[in-house]
């Protein structure tokens, strides 16, 4: 079934190869890791983020040679940075620190102290929709000013 779901998201050798690393994650997953991650959280949680990562780098590549390769780079002793790298960081920062800032507990917290005050609690009830817009463009800036990237069912 990964397999068809792999070929499903394109006619290479790259997606099919996704659907059988998903798979063969997913059925070490439920017959050796199971128990452990149920009892480690944190552990699991890192481990799904591990694993999400190196399967859509293969998803990415262009063939499955770039994607193994691309993964090996991960886990090499070669420098950590180079200039592509580092120019994407740049980038991308304001984002990443922003989407880094928001996958944590803080923003809850922040706005649940910010509404138990009647004055604030107005304020924020005009404040939220208007920086939800703010990020819109935000967002819809960053996705203009990206290079040319064709539509994932244009690679056929």
């Amino acid at each position: 079934v990964w397999m068809l779901t792999g070929l499903w998201h394109g006619a290479d050798w790259n997606f099919v190869m996704w659907g059988i690393m998903f798979a063969a994650l997913l059925i070490a997953e439920k017959t050796l890791l199971l128990g452990f991650i149920k009892k480690h959280r944190a552990i699991g949680h890192a481990y799904t983020l591990l694993v999400v990562m190196l399967c859509f780098i293969m998803f990415d590549a262009s063939s499955v040679g770039e994607g193994f390769a691309a993964i090996a780079a991960l886990f090499s002793r070669g420098s950590a940075a180079n200039t592509e790298a580092l120019y994407y960081l740049k980038s991308y920062a304001v984002p990443l620190t922003v989407a880094a800032f928001g996958a944590t507990p803080w923003p809850k917290r922040i706005k649940a102290k910010l509404e138990a005050t009647r004055i604030v609690g107005a304020i924020m009830a005009i404040a939220e929709p208007v920086a939800l817009a703010a990020l819109l463009c935000l967002c819809t800036a960053y996705l203009i000013d990206g290079s040319f990237n064709p539509f994932l069912y244009f690679r056929f």
